[in-house]
Parts: C-alpha cells; sequence; structure tokens
C-alpha cells in the first residue's frame, strides 16, 4: 500500500488536489466561520465591542503571522525532503515547530503582560475602545503558546501527508470555540473578555490532539524529545520560506494597523465598518488559503522528485479553483453588502458606511485568487527570494503608499479604493515573475507539452 507521501508523486493530480485542498479549505472555512462567531456575538455588545475587536484583531493576527510561517516553511521543508526520502530532516523539523513555538509563547506573554496599552494605541486604538480591547488581548496573549502550536502544526500535519486529520481538528476546535462563546460572553457575564477567554480554552484541546498524533506514531513521522533540540540549520531551511509567509502575513497587518490610525481621525464607526468587511473578506479568501495549502505539498514533493508536468497540471487546476472561488465571492458581496453586514449589526448608520466600502473594496476580486496561487508555486520550490517580494508586494509597497495618498487626496473613501488599485498592480507585477519563473523550469502554464519534460 502507498503511504501518503509517495501518492503525491503518483496519484492523479485532481484526485490529491481534492484529497489536500478540500479538508484544508474545509479547515480554513471554519477558522472564518468561529472568527465571524465570535464577532456576531460580540456585536450584541455595542459599536465599542465591534470596534474593539476590530483593532485587537491585527495584534491576533501577528501571532498567527508567526505561527503560520513557521508551520508553512516546515512544511515546504517536509515534503520536499519526503520526496526525496529523507525522514530524519523531517522528522527534526518538527521537533523545531514545537520548540519555537512554545519559545514565541512565553516572549509573547511577558509583553502582553507589560505593554499591551502602548501597543493597542499603535494599533489604532481611541480612548472609548482601549479598556475593551485590552481586556480581550490580555488573555489572548497570555495563551498564545497554544496560537503558536496549533497553526504550526496544522501546517506539519497537511506537509507530511495527512489534510483530513488537520480538517478534523480544526472542526473539533472551531465547535467547542461556538460552544463556549456564550457561556463566556453571556451566561458567565465576561463580555468581550469571555470571547478571548473561550478562543484560548478551544486550542488547548487542539494542542493536545495534534501533540498526540506526532508522540503515539499515528502519521508519516513519529516525533521524540529528541526532535526538539534546536537545530540551527533546520531552523534556516524553515524560515527561507518560512519568512516570507510570515512577512505576507505580518504586512496584511500593517496595513489594517495604518488604516485603522487613518480612519480613527473619522471616529470608531470607520473602524468597526473596516473589521467587520475584513472578516468577511477573509471568510472569501479562506477556500483559496485553503486550496494553496493543499498544492503546496503537492508541488512540493514533485519538485523535489523532479516531475515538473504535474507541477504544470496542479498549478493550472489550482488556478481555475481559485479564481472561480473568490469570484463567487466578489459577485455576491457586490450585490448584497447590507445583507452581509446586518448579520453582525442592525446599527444602520454602520450597515450604510460598510455597504458603499465593501463595494469598492472587493472589485479586483478574481485577481487575488490566482496571485495566492502563484506565490504557492515559490513557496512549494524552496524559492525564499520571490517568496518574500510577493509576500510584501500587496499589503506593503502598495496598499500602504496608496493608502495614505488615496486618502490624502479623497479622504474616507481614498481608503477604500487603495485596495483594489494596490490588487490589479499587485496581479500584473506577481504574474510576470511567476511566468518568467515557470518558463525558465519548462512548466508553461499554457500548452500541452514541455520543452523539456522531466519525469
Amino acid at each position: 500500500m502507498q503511504n501518503n507521501a509517495t501518492r503525491m508523486g503518483e496519484e492523479s493530480i485532481t484526485k490529491l488536489l481534492i484529497r489536500f485542498s478540500v479538508p484544508a479549505t474545509i479547515s480554513m472555512l471554519v477558522t472564518a466561520t468561529y472568527n465571524i462567531v465570535d464577532t456576531i456575538f460580540v456585536g450584541r455588545l455595542g459599536i465599542e465591542a465591534i470596534a474593539a475587536l476590530s483593532v485587537a484583531f491585527p495584534f491576533q493576527m501577528l501571532l498567527g503571522a508567526l505561527g503560520i510561517g513557521t508551520g508553512v516553511g516546515a512544511a515546504s521543508l517536509i515534503s520536499r525532503s519526503l520526496g526525496a526520502n529523507q525522514k530524519d530532516v523531517a522528522r527534526k523539523a518538527i521537533g523545531q515547530v514545537i520548540t519555537l513555538s512554545v519559545i514565541y509563547g512565553i516572549i509573547i506573554a511577558v509583553v502582553g503582560w507589560f505593554y499591551l496599552d502602548p501597543i493597542l494605541v499603535l494599533f489604532g486604538a481611541t480612548p472609548e475602545i482601549i479598556g475593551l480591547a485590552g481586556d480581550y488581548m490580555v488573555v489572548i496573549t497570555t495563551g498564545s503558546v497554544m496560537f503558536f502550536l496549533i497553526m504550526s502544526l496544522n501546517n506539519v500535519v497537511r506537509g507530511e501527508g495527512n489534510p483530513r486529520f488537520s480538517m478534523n481538528v480544526m472542526i473539533a476546535t472551531a465547535l467547542i470555540n461556538i460552544i463556549l462563546d456564550p457561556i463566556f460572553i453571556f451566561v458567565l457575564g465576561l463580555g468581550v473578555q469571555g470571547a478571548a477567554v473561550a478562543t484560548v480554552l478551544a486550542k488547548i484541546i487542539g494542542v493536545i490532539l495534534i501533540l498526540h498524533y506526532f508522540i503515539t506514531g499515528r502519521g508519516e513521522i513519529k516525533v521524540n524529545l529528541k526532535c526538539l533540540k534546536l537545530n540551527y540549520e533546520n531552523i534556516r531551511k524553515i524560515y527561507v520560506i518560512g519568512f516570507p509567509v510570515m512577512i505576507m502575513q505580518v504586512s496584511t497587518n500593517v496595513s489594517l494597523i495604518i488604516a485603522n490610525n487613518i480612519l480613527g481621525a473619522y471616529g470608531y464607526l470607520p473602524i468597526a465598518a473596516l473589521g467587520l468587511i475584513f472578516r468577511l473578506i477573509m471568510f472569501a479568501l479562506m477556500p483559496v488559503i485553503g486550496i494553496s495549502q493543499g498544492l503546496l505539498p503537492i508541488i512540493g514533493y514533485n519538485f523535489g522528485a523532479q516531475k515538473m508536468q504535474r507541477i504544470r497540471e496542479a498549478m493550472v487546476k489550482g488556478l481555475l479553483l481559485s479564481v472561480g472561488v473568490v469570484t463567487f465571492f466578489g459577485v455576491i458581496y457586490f450585490s448584497w453588502p447590507a445583507l452581509f453586514l446586518s448579520i453582525f449589526t442592525d446599527d444602520r448608520e454602520l450597515i450604510a458606511l460598510g455597504t458603499g466600502a465593501m463595494r469598492i473594496m472587493v472589485f479586483m476580486f478574481p485577481l487575488i485568487g490566482a496571485q495566492v496561487v502563484f506565490t504557492t508555486y515559490f513557496q512549494a520550490a524552496g524559492r525564499g527570494l520571490p517568496s518574500l517580494l510577493l509576500s510584501i508586494l500587496r499589503d506593503v509597497l502598495l496598499f500602504i503608499p496608496l493608502l495614505l495618498i488615496l486618502s490624502g487626496l479623497f479622504g474616507l473613501d481614498g481608503v477604500w479604493y487603495s485596495r483594489p488599485l494596490s490588487d490589479l498592480v499587485a496581479f500584473l507585477i506577481t504574474y510576470f515573475l511567476v511566468y518568467r519563473e515557470l518558463k525558465r523550469q519548462g512548466i508553461p502554464l499554457a500548452g500541452v507539452k514541455l520543452s523539456a519534460e522531466k519525469s
């Protein structure tokens, strides 16, 4: 019987894409769903609570950036190592992820205990909402080690060839979070802080499930205590790919922080509107991220095995799926924005403001799907520099300058228009880079035959 890793080099690409991307997509949608449910419950506490969560969200996502970057880098290394039949390298990579997650968690907890308020002010918190944001984030930072472990190890599980287990963990975690939310927020009367407590408790259960999976050897690779010792070379290999992914996640948050600071001049209502729109956009992009996470081990394994035709097929099918998904969401968000915003709030002023903003911000949605898939190729192939460039292109090199320029010229509308314009320019640059790289490797996205097939 073929093991999970070997199948990535031999099984039908369509079957592999379904087997890897569907669980990853479900996992991402489940994650987005319980973030939305969090916001729905918190929204019942008032607009100030929504705005507080909107300010805290970039901080929380920064933690996720570190965990996801570490996990994706390790997953890329693991899939390529398994493709080259180097199980020892893969085993050590998992150990590094666990140790690094614990170290990061301790550091963030200390930062949260002593420096939380000035950080929240930097993130755009106004005097009306800083107390609520602080109540939420002190719990999140204290339990941050669980965020790092679950985010990084879930990517590792997919990288070693078991996306279904990763999906099951995410579903279990989300369901627990959703069940606990109303209990801690309303029944126990903890308010915004109750949402954070529910989230951390759910993450603890998810981490226990994943650690049990690796320690008992249920997966492709069994981890022991020796693997936990830090190794510079393995860490370097992880962050050659993980660092650009991390930067991409961080850049999204930096742009959101700057946007919140600009919007703060107009009061906390625009901050709340952007927070709601951002959650809806993230929900729409989660299937695309799931598809890309499914593509990563497939492309990585076949790159290690030098099966270029299979890489081309995976890229084309991944593109069709990703563009189709974001186009669907773009159309329904553009057509009925008020319907989706009313899920979170019944405040007419907030819905009216968010309706116009959402229609502008989703205008270039289809291009984002293609850009994510193109970037995934560089990550899977171990191409650190292009990954780094593409990671900061959309949100740092383009969105932030456009945000500053257009908000100065057009005020509040300029904040909304800067998003689709940066999406368009980012796509054009990304397409040029990936076209040149695939041509160099002999992997054309169009056409039937390769000029120099490697199998």
